[in-house]
């Protein structure tokens, strides 16, 4: 009788421990407005909110996959640490390679915003010499002891050309 019982308490423990654990649930909206919930949490540098705690339904045993096919449908959803050999991702190490890669995005679009700015500057220099010596008439400079020079003829038709190059270097 007391291998039956324990048999019965083995059953009901191992239906009742998908209660017994608790996941939170975050509440986000993604770049296109769509609002998501997901008990994963979403990249550090999108606001969320945290909805509770969520409690899975007890669900019947599962039989386990083989280890290649496991593997397989790891690698297959984009598991690096699988595809590499390792144990899938947990859900906090998936959180943080979120995090990380959200991190370096962020890196790369200042990289592109400032390189964007840089090009913008430029072009808009290139063509206001350009149009300078468009104009034409007497070109003067200032050189390294801040006095005035004039530019000769060949000195103009060469900046000139300097203009028309940094124009098409840095304007679209």
């Amino acid at each position: 009788m007391k291998a039956g019982s324990l048999f019965v308490w083995a059953v009901l423990l191992s239906a009742m421990s998908p209660v017994l654990t608790h996941a939170e649930i975050y509440k986000w909206k993604d770049k296109d407005g769509t609002t998501r919930y997901s008990d994963v949490p979403p990249p550090s540098n999108i606001k969320n909110e945290s909805m509770g705690k969520k409690i899975p339904k007890a669900t019947a045993p599962t039989v386990t996959a083989p280890v290649e096919s496991a593997a397989a449908a790891t690698a297959g959803k984009g598991g690096e640490a699988a595809a590499k050999g390792g144990a899938p991702l947990t859900k906090e190490e998936a959180a943080a390679k979120r995090a990380q890669e959200a991190e370096a995005q962020k890196k790369a679009d200042a990289v592109k915003q400032a390189e964007l700015k840089y090009r913008q500057e430029s072009c808009a220099a290139a063509r206001k010499n350009q149009a300078m010596f468009a104009n034409g008439g007497r070109m003067m400079t200032t050189d390294e002891k801040g006095e005035r020079r004039y530019m000769g003829d060949e000195e103009i038709t060469k900046s000139k050309a300097d203009a028309q190059r940094d124009v098409e270097k840095f304007c679209d």
